[in-house]
């Protein structure tokens, strides 16, 4: 915690840190102190107090906030190897590429990925769907009968909410 801590702090504070690369290490090192503490707690019960049993609740509480931080860790580094692919292929236009704005823009998707709800995954899935048939005309889609049954079948599925 306290090298995460240090980290952003040098960070933030160094003018000439300010640059793609720190961004998404400073992003991941929030996200790593969200993935240690969500165990932490119940840890240090056991350890020092010797209490071997947990509530349902905290239970299920700790449990969704540890994966959710594996989830984002895993968001994170991802980000972090596309900047590195960048950097790798064209080293010349990293700089115009990938700027901090865009940076900050893909840890804020990476973060809305994480909280799709499940109206937004059938979206997703259209998409899918819909994906490699683009490369016609949007009107060649629906002449498909296969797209078209399944496009189908997802309305179908697709329960009214009320």
């Amino acid at each position: 915690m306290l090298a995460n801590v240090a980290n952003i702090c040098f960070i933030l504070h160094d003018k000439r840190l300010h640059k793609p690369m720190y961004l998404l290490i400073c992003n991941l090192a929030v996200v790593d102190m969200l993935y240690s503490s969500s165990a932490s707690p119940t840890m240090i019960g056991v350890l020092v107090a010797g209490d071997k049993t947990i509530a349902y609740v905290s239970c299920f509480i700790q449990m969704f906030v540890f994966h959710l931080g594996g989830v984002m860790e895993m968001f994170a580094i991802s980000v972090m190897a596309f900047d590195r692919l960048i950097a790798i292929s064209s080293p010349l236009r990293y700089q115009s590429i990938l700027t901090n704005v865009r940076t900050l823009v893909l840890t804020v998707l990476t973060r809305l990925g994480v909280v799709l709800t499940l109206e937004e995954r059938h979206g997703l899935m259209i998409g899918a769907i819909l994906g490699p048939s683009l490369v016609n005309p949007f009107v060649y889609c629906f002449r498909t009968k296969e797209i078209k049954n399944k496009m189908l079948k997802m309305f179908n599925k697709v329960a009214p909410t009320e």
